[in-house]
């Protein structure tokens, strides 16, 4: 599996300028990093007494700031959009080859990101009630309070690592079907998610990109690491279309069994 993970980003006739342009988008994010960081400490921090100083409104630093959120948000949404283009290659494909990136790929974003916040929300609301129920002293109310916001906070955490767990197989059938609606299918998800071969195919690719982040991350100072991030996070989404392909195969066959017996 890894082995053909690690081929899978540059083959086919696209797969090359995909990672050139993956690339250059993680190096785009780094750009506006250090230059968010630089901002930050040369003019927000700052700021408000210059303001009263009488420095003009038009240099309010908000409208730096959503520059920078525009550019996180464009960025991410084209990740995520080749996320799905690339699941859609590689789920129920024989030999998948990487795909292009295509105008399309921000709409596919937006539809996986409305995926990818619907299944947060529970590990979300769990987690803020957590943090709300929160109190200072462990005595009479409070200390009921804090059991329940301790509860909370500990179903959240169980229910982000579901929604962790669910999120590919869903994202493969949203790309697969392009359907949002088929995200939520629970006999196909049930279906998927269920089987050995989905679950040891997502350790695997998590435990790969655990190990190999901190590395791409580490040679981003060399630039090459723009593009081995990149390269990691297209390897890890073949993982998870090739995991996905088996459990739908292995889910085919019990079926035909079961219905031949």
């Amino acid at each position: 599996m890894i082995r053909a993970a690690l081929n899978f980003p540059p083959s086919g006739n696209n797969g090359s300028t995909a990672v050139v342009i993956g690339g250059v988008l993680f190096g785009v994010i780094g750009v506006v990093g250090v230059v968010t960081t630089v901002l930050f400490e040369t003019q927000f921090l700052d700021f408000g007494p210059r303001f009263l100083d009488g420095e003009s409104a038009e240099r309010r630093p908000h409208l730096i700031l959503g520059a920078v959120v525009a550019t996180y948000s464009l960025v991410f949404l084209i990740m995520r959009g080749y996320d799905v283009a690339v699941l859609r290659a590689v789920v129920g494909s024989g030999e998948p080859t990487a795909p292009p990136f295509r105008f399309g790929v921000v709409r596919d974003g937006i539809s996986a990101t409305v995926i990818l916040l619907c299944y947060f929300v529970p590990s979300l609301a769990l987690g803020t009630i957590g943090l709300v129920l929160r109190r200072p002293t462990g005595q009479g109310l409070h200390g009921v309070l804090n059991t329940v916001g301790a509860l909370s906070l500990l179903f959240g955490l169980f229910a982000l690592i579901v929604a962790a767990y669910l999120i590919p197989a869903a994202t493969a059938l949203f790309a697969t079907r392009r359907s949002i609606r088929a995200a939520f299918d629970r006999s196909a998800l049930r279906a998927c998610v269920a089987t050995e071969d989905y679950a040891a195919g997502w350790m695997i690719a998590n435990l790969f990109r655990l190990l190999l982040l901190p590395v791409t991350i580490a040679l981003q100072a060399l630039l090459i690491g723009f593009f081995l991030r990149f390269y990691l996070r297209v390897s890890v989404q073949h993982m998870y279309g090739q995991s996905i392909s088996n459990a739908i195969k292995t889910d085919t066959a019990s079926h035909r069994d079961a219905t031949a017996s």
